[in-house]
């Protein structure tokens, strides 16, 4: 396939304009988003970044099923420290940075989509995770269809990223140099309260070079219970299999949901692709890739929706995750998280961790982070 450029992309938006008006139904929608993080490394240096910015979103209207789309992220940086210890709210070229993280050209014809450009993709192992201030974007080729019933089928080419998981976080650079990667998914939900997905990603010459991910996760208004694999070719070395399980019960009347997760690698290092990542186990920070060859992690928790005693909108959960490498060495985290929300337009969360990850090449730390979001 062709590189994605903007040239591109400037000569489909020339003809459809010269074909038909689209710009006559423009919507625009977005966020403004301020946010405060401050990590305390031990025995060591305190960091703390602060920021103010937001997301733009405009989209056209359609013609012959065809629409345009681009969204601006900005982070503007708040005080003078950098990016180290923290989640990254400043660029790596710029402190303060706008970028063009969308700019895509779709059709939707019955039920097959198509889009080309940079957008917004969540798959397993590329995702936005969208933790700071700008989240991730993705250069790429997207097919969905769901002619099957009950199945959405899904392949792609991802060429470029820009955000904050990525390599440069305020410009796009290449996912696996020239060779990219393809990526093909099914999911489906025929079942009652059964959701089935299966994903297979192809990076030629990478380290990693291909990742195979199935996942099922049965769900009820009580309780949850949910299967995955992952299988993941290294080009030397052993080839690592991933396996995690989790299950969640809630009590209603009290508004009390208790979970546990608990995710185990076999013969080489768990790799969580580009973006959060989807293993189950996750904690804000400490993730199975970070045990290493042959590790481990679990992960218990519980969450309170205070709608039960009148407060609406506000929701806290706590949660304590433990790591294990192949030589059995521990690290720890334990994360507060509360979150609320006032009207429609207004919310604001905060993050609390207690970080004890020496065992596992991370900082023993002290983290939070808070946001506020004024959505539109």
């Amino acid at each position: 396939m062709n590189k994605i450029t903007l040239s591109t992309l400037y000569i489909m938006i020339t003809t459809l304009t010269i074909n038909a008006n689209i710009f006559e139904e423009i919507k625009t929608s977005g966020y403004l988003r301020t946010a405060y993080e401050i990590h305390a490394v031990e025995k060591s240096d305190t960091f703390k970044d602060g920021a103010i910015g937001g997301k733009l979103h405009i989209e056209t209207g359609t013609y012959e099923g065809i629409s345009l789309g681009t969204s601006f992220y900005t982070s503007n940086a708040l005080g003078s420290d950098d990016n180290q210890g923290l989640v990254p709210f400043r660029g790596e070229v710029a402190n303060s940075y706008t970028i063009l993280g969308e700019a895509y050209i779709q059709g939707m014809w019955g039920n097959t989509l198509v889009k080309v450009g940079r957008q917004e993709i969540d798959t397993p192992f590329a995702q936005a995770d969208d933790i700071g201030m700008v989240p991730n974007t993705f250069e790429a080729y997207i097919l969905q269809n769901s002619d099957i019933p009950n199945t959405t089928l899904f392949l792609g080419q991802i060429q470029k990223m820009a955000g904050v998981d990525a390599e440069v976080v305020d410009a796009f650079t290449p996912v696996n140099g020239d060779n990219h990667m393809q990526v093909i998914g099914a999911t489906y939900e025929g079942l009652e309260n059964l959701t089935l997905s299966a994903w297979y990603y192809r990076m030629k010459d990478a380290k990693i070079d291909s990742i195979a991910y199935m996942e099922a996760n049965y769900e009820t208004e009580h309780y949850s219970i949910g299967l995955q694999v992952a299988k993941q070719g290294y080009t030397t070395g052993k080839d690592a299999t991933v396996f995690g399980i989790t299950a969640s019960t809630q009590y209603a009347p009290l508004g009390f949901t208790l979970s546990a997760s608990y995710n185990k690698t076999w013969h080489n290092a768990a790799f969580s692709g580009f973006g959060g990542g989807p293993f189950f186990a996750n904690s804000e920070y400490l993730i199975p890739d970070n045990a290493g060859v042959a590790g481990e992690q679990s992960n218990i928790g519980i969450a309170w929706d205070a709608a039960t005693i009148g407060v609406d909108n506000l929701n806290i959960s706590l949660n304590h995750a433990i790591l294990k490498n192949q030589a059995k060495q521990k690290a720890t985290e334990t994360d507060l998280v509360l979150g609320y929300t006032l009207g429609k337009h207004f919310e604001t969360h905060l993050i609390a961790s207690n970080i004890k990850g020496k065992h596992v090449g991370e900082d023993d730390a002290r983290h939070m982070r808070v946001f506020l979001n004024y959505s539109f």
